[in-house]
């Protein structure tokens, strides 16, 4: 097992196939939360147009999600293929659907976008991915696909953001993607934003796009970029000039006219620039209007598939209905988040629109008149998250262009988590949160160029608390993710980073400064970017509020004062006086240059052990680099080891209670270490290779929380297998792990039933996880054969179990049966005792029976696999917030298993009535039309009367009948945790005495009035089988009303045990019900 024995995990392309890691963590699943009541930055929307309910949408950093229902439900269908989660162009194949191609790494240059590892082709409409290659394009702009030969397929590489490359240019293949050729290149420093194909397949438009972006800035534009045409099917090509700005040209988006081809569209950055349109398929151009909305951000234009002359221009929602000569912002564009990057619209019906951008995903069926916001689709971008104090708690986070939520971790719904359950603190691109664990309504909360707030959840008050300097000289800076930390030793305490660190004692009334400049202070304004950098540069520093400026703060949890920051221009400095002096360590860490300090993390369990992330990539470097001290900074190692290039490093965490589990959040994906970062693996089961921008542990519930960048919040829940684990564990053929604290929670019903649109996240799965390990796979199965009979033989195969027992103090509470699989394996135990009854699918008011809940207390989990028993404890407790007692939930458990009883009996009769029926109906059969028989026939009537009689008591009606109300009483008694109310006590005598009168009929049948018809028949010779014997229902075990059915009205306040309740009432043990085999059993 590579993940704590040793062997290093194998680089690759970009990083290891899933079937290439350890199978350890493929059984335990993550809960993906959400929320989705906002959405995340989408590139691409590609529908069916045959079949428009079929949509592809591609997301700049949570990869693609297909629906089948118009958007009622979604599946993301690149997990298991993709590498890279960043998508820039989804292209269905025109001449056949079930070809796809998906180019990935988004192409709108962010300072926060992320990048791919080329195009993967689908021939099963998206269900599975090959990859074909341009591994080093990092960021494609558009794929489009010959009309009517899907082999001949054009690609916009744009090629790395941060610096050269050779892999960009326009690429080629005839072959489906098996090789590719570069048909149209400008340099390393040029790529190609957009491409399109005519409907002749030749005459081929590309755009040329000449841009970088550095940490502190970005040039959007360059003599490299242009309008380029190919009449040949992109052989060979010219660059159009004729009417079309010269010089220094930046990003260009192009689109072609279906219903009139010659007419063709450009949007162009350039200081001259906007729309313009050709007449006669680009030979010459004609500005139309000046409109151009932050190209290196949007260049996206599209033309009604009907009229050539409606045009839509995004950034905004702008509609043109004269060619581009005039634009009009939508109607509804209130409505709508803004920062729009993707429109989709029907050929068939040109009023139905798909709209994609930061704030996720709108339809349209009346020509954007209105929009419908689609909110089931969690691809929230989180920057950080914090937890609060509460039991459940809640999750808080920002997120990029969406704001700052709060979601809870579970619910008491059975629908999970939903939409509704999610609070909005701060609006803006969310950013860092911080949450007195004290007080969860104090919430301190901040957004892009320093903004910070201060949040009082009840009354939703937001304080603004920025600090400003008194020295109007003076200018702060801020990242455009500035940190914020609360102390972990005084939530009255703040920091807050800008070039200075700043620290509150009064919750943002005043802030001091207690540092100086921490950051190398140049002016980054003048620093160069591809040689220039100028006023005229176009699309200067988009996205970048400032540079030179604190990026992550830690402050020790062993040691109050001593705190680390770093920098986006390389700087680590640490502190162990509370800023009254600063030591600053960069030079230590031997990097090739300076490099943005994405992490650093100051250990729980040392005050000398601190780690340290950097991030290359804005350099170009993508590198992961980890370091770590324990001589508080006086030297570092690097430990990043077998985590492969390319993942650069954005988050890190070290478990509270294990110095050696350590997690570090990637670009694409999760890292674990269970020997403090000397050999790292890949998480993964159902965690995709999404990027990580933050990790999170919750000590007490010990769950392991993801801000992910592209797929909102993702929670793998105990994480005590991982806390546990050891090299010697891992030889063991079978493990138990601990649990932790199990707590009992009642599950509400969710009305009105929402429907499959809704969005809702999982809770966690109820009661006590039970996890363990299997070293190996479960043997080979056997098979024997054995005679029967001298003509018959059976084969019987048999194979390793996995079962678990849940003990109290040596009784059995409960048996399951768990996975038998190498690795990792979960079961839940829901806290409850079995079920008594198989009640079909009947309902109460309180959803389906369960058996009733256990009362708290400490039980025995006993793992049987393998030929071992294994054995640990859980404690079980009661919800927290609810007002009960010890007594109270002691008198619940005696009534509800009471209950449980009554319903084993209920069901055990109704079979034996059901199995008397069918016998009586063959009786009365055989009886027809024979002569001289009167007795026998007055005796079958007798008893079909009072088998008729008794069945009403056996019927299921809602509301009234027995079967109901049994069900009913104990969906009743497990809603609370109250003790058992009068009238709930009062219902359950009542219906132990009249199912024991029903119960006492049912027998007298069985031991008197069957067997009396049957010596009847016997005396005439009558046989209803034709000729054969009567079977009587044959009985099996006797099943009665246990003592747990005596009346609870009062109890000794000791614990029930199975069939032994100590609670003295009325016996019941007169009844017996003798469970019957049907009738044509012999």
């Amino acid at each position: 097992m590579t993940m704590f024995v040793g062997a290093a995990v194998a680089g690759g392309r970009a990083q290891v196939k899933p079937s290439d890691q350890p199978l350890a963590l493929q059984q335990i699943p993550w809960r993906h939360i959400g929320p989705a009541s906002f959405g995340g930055r989408i590139d691409d929307i590609e529908a069916v147009p045959a079949n428009p309910s079929t949509i592809f949408v591609g997301t700049a950093s949570g990869g693609v999600f297909k629906s089948v229902n118009n958007g009622v439900t979604w599946r993301p269908v690149f997990d298991r293929d993709g590498s890279a989660l960043s998508i820039g162009d989804i292209a269905i194949a025109p001449s056949d659907p079930n070809i796809v191609w998906v180019g990935t790494g988004e192409p709108n240059n962010r300072q926060s976008s992320s990048w791919g590892d080329g195009v993967y082709q689908s021939l099963d409409g998206g269900e599975t991915w090959t990859h074909r290659g341009l591994e080093d394009s990092h960021h494609v702009g558009r794929i489009a696909v010959h009309p009517r030969n899907p082999d001949v397929v054009f690609v916009a590489a744009l090629g790395h953001l941060w610096g050269p490359n050779e892999q960009r240019g326009l690429y080629r293949t005839k072959d489906g993607g098996r090789t590719w050729e570069k048909v149209l290149g400008v340099g390393a420093d040029t790529g190609v934003c957009d491409v399109v194909v005519d409907q002749d397949g030749r005459t081929v438009f590309a755009a040329t796009y000449q841009r970088r972006r550095r940490g502190w800035g970005f040039v959007g534009g360059g003599p490299g970029g242009g309008l380029y045409r190919s009449l040949d099917g992109g052989t060979t090509w010219e660059k159009l000039t004729s009417g079309l700005p010269t010089g220094n040209v930046g990003r260009i988006g192009i689109e072609i006219s279906k219903s009139h081809p010659n007419i063709v569209y450009a949007l162009v950055e350039h200081k001259d620039g906007g729309v313009f349109r050709s007449d006669d398929r680009g030979s010459t151009w004609t500005r139309q209007n000046r409109l151009n909305p932050r190209p290196s951000y949007y260049s996206q234009i599209r033309v009604d598939p009907k009229n050539p002359d409606k045009v839509w221009v995004l950034g905004l929602v702008y509609v043109s209905l004269d060619g581009g000569k005039t634009f009009r912002s939508d109607r509804t564009a209130d409505k709508v988040h803004t920062d729009l990057h993707a429109l989709w619209i029907d050929p068939n019906n040109t009023d139905h629109l798909m709209l994609g951008g930061d704030g996720g995903l709108y339809f349209s069926y009346d020509g954007s008149r209105a929009w419908e916001f689609i909110d089931n689709l969690p691809i929230g971008q989180y920057y950080d998250v914090d937890i609060d104090g509460r039991d459940p708690y809640w999750i808080y986070g920002g997120t990029q262009d969406n704001g700052t939520w709060a979601v809870p971790s579970r619910t008491s719904s059975q629908l999970g988590i939903t939409n509704n359950d999610v609070v909005n603190i701060a609006y803006g691109d969310g950013f860092y949160v911080a949450i007195d664990p004290k007080d969860h309504r104090t919430v301190y909360a901040n957004s892009q160029s320093g903004r910070a707030y201060l949040v009082d959840l009840d009354t939703r008050e937001e304080k603004g608390i920025r600090p400003v300097p008194k020295d109007p000289k003076e200018q702060y800076r801020f990242n455009w993710s500035a940190p914020m930390l609360m102390s972990p030793h005084d939530s009255t305490v703040v920091y807050y980073g800008g070039n200075k660190l700043f620290r509150t004692t009064d919750r943002g009334q005043h802030w001091n400064a207690i540092s100086p400049d921490l950051t190398r202070n140049e002016d980054w304004k003048k620093l160069p970017i591809m040689g220039e950098r100028n006023a005229d540069t176009l699309s200067r520093d988009d996205g970048v509020s400032d540079f030179g400026t604190i990026t992550t703060i830690a402050e020790s949890p062993r040691e109050a004062g001593l705190v680390y920051v770093g920098t986006d221009d390389g700087n680590v400095q640490m502190t162990r006086d509370g800023g009254k002096t600063w030591r600053d360590l960069t030079e230590k860490f031997r990097l090739p240059g300076a490099r943005w300090v994405s992490r650093v993390l100051a250990s729980s369990h040392q005050a000398g052990t601190a780690y340290v992330a950097f991030d290359g990539h804005q350099d170009d470097d993508f590198k992961p680099y980890i370091f770590r001290t324990t001589d508080f900074g006086a030297s570092w190692s690097p430990i990043a080891n077998d985590i492969p290039d390319g993942m650069s490093v954005h988050a890190l965490a070290e478990h509270p209670r294990n110095s050696n589990l350590l997690f570090a959040g990637t670009e694409f994906g999760l890292f674990v270490s269970a020997n403090a970062g000397r050999n790292w693996v890949r998480m993964e089961g159902t965690l995709p290779r999404v990027r990580i921008d933050d990790v999170l542990i919750n000590a007490r519930d010990n769950d392991l929380i993801l801000g992910t960048h592209g797929r909102s919040i993702i929670v793998l829940d105990d994480v005590s297998m991982l806390e546990h684990v050891t090299p010697a564990v891992l030889t063991e053929a079978v493990h138990l792990f601990p649990a932790r604290t199990a707590t009992e929670h009642y599950m509400m019903r969710a009305l009105p039933a929402p429907g499959a649109f809704k969005f809702s996240g999982p809770n966690p799965e109820e009661g006590a996880l039970v996890t363990y390990y299997l070293k190996d796979d479960p043997p080979p199965k056997t098979t024997s054969t054995t005679s029967t009979t001298a003509s018959t033989a059976s084969t019987a195969s048999t194979a390793s179990t996995v079962t678990i027992q849940i003990l109290d103090k040596g009784t059995l509470v409960r048996e399951l049966q768990g996975p038998d699989r190498k690795g990792f394996n979960r079961v839940a135990w829901d806290l409850r005792y079995p079920l008594a009854f198989a009640p079909g699918d009947d309902e109460s008011w309180f959803g389906p029976p369960r058996g009733p809940f256990v009362v708290p207390g400490r039980y025995t989990i006993k793992l049987q696999a393998r030929g071992r028993e294994l054995t640990e404890t859980v404690d079980v407790r009661v919800d927290p917030r609810a007002a009960t007692s010890p007594d109270a939930l002691q008198h619940r458990l005696t009534a509800s298993r009471a209950v449980n009883e009554l319903g084993r009996a209920y069901f055990d009769a109704s079979a034996a009535v059901d199995a008397m029926d069918k016998q009586v109906q063959a009786i009365n059969a055989g009886l027809k039309d024979k002569q001289g028989i009167a007795d026998v026939t007055a005796a079958a009537d007798d008893v079909s009367k009072k088998l008729n009689d008794v069945k009403e008591k056996f019927r299921s009606s809602f509301g009234t009948s027995l079967r109901f109300r049994i069900i009913d009483l104990l969906g009743q008694l497990q809603a609370s945790t109250t003790a058992p109310t009068e009238a709930q006590l009062t219902a359950l005598a009542q219906i132990t005495d009249e199912l024991t009168a029903a119960i006492t009929r049912v027998n007298a049948l069985m031991t008197n009035d069957l067997p009396g018809l049957e010596a009847r028949m016997k005396e005439k010779n009558i046989s209803p089988y034709r000729g054969q014997p009567i079977a009587l229902p044959k009985p099996r075990l006797p099943v009665h009303l246990g003592a747990d059915a005596q009346h609870p009205g009062r109890n000794d306040g000791e614990r029930t045990q199975e069939g032994a309740s100590r609670a003295p009432a009325r016996v019941l043990n007169r009844i017996r019900v003798r469970q019957v085999v049907d009738v044509d059993e012999r």
